[in-house]
């Protein structure tokens, strides 16, 4: 790995550092470590992909009698949107589901800065929206934008990251 500045070196997240991708090595190299900004990049679009293909508990689970419980990793993902028709489905509410998904779980994000906006729909039973906001490591904020694509046949989600207007 080319030598990083300090300003360049980023701490991965705690699952990042806990996952051992090597585990007949005994030693951890450097690059393990540290990380850039397009390896940080890379980490949260997957990291959200994982979270927005994650189904919480149903809004009927007493889960949702405890608050901070329902807040809690115990209720990680979204709500399944599994079977639902994109003609019945109201694009506000997604935005509003995946919207408190990644507030609540995906901290890299700075949470006045984060934006989620239904798009199109697309042919078939998909929604198509994008994510903005700016992520927040050390020493200085950079902007993301995602596009996310949703089958409602089968509730997966697939992200990428794109280009603004």
């Amino acid at each position: 790995m080319a030598e990083l500045t300090t300003q360049e070196r980023l701490q991965p997240s705690l699952l990042d550092r806990l996952t051992d991708d090597e585990p007949g090595s005994r030693l951890e190299s450097r690059d393990k470590r540290v990380m850039s900004m397009r390896q940080l990049r890379a980490a949260v679009l997957r990291d959200l992909e994982w979270l927005l293909n994650a189904a919480c508990r149903p809004l009927d689970d007493e889960i949702h009698q405890y608050p901070l419980v329902a807040r809690s990793v115990l209720n990680y993902g979204m709500p399944d949107l599994t079977g639902l028709a994109a003609s019945g489905l109201s694009q506000g509410r997604v935005e509003q589901m995946v919207y408190a998904a990644i507030q609540a779980f995906e901290p890299r994000i700075v949470d006045h800065t984060l934006g989620v906006k239904a798009v199109a729909r697309d042919e078939g039973n998909h929604l198509s929206f994008e994510i903005a906001g700016e992520l927040c490591p050390l020493p200085m904020p950079e902007a993301l934008f995602v596009r996310t694509q949703v089958d409602l046949e089968t509730g997966r989600c697939e992200v990428r990251e794109g280009a603004s207007g």
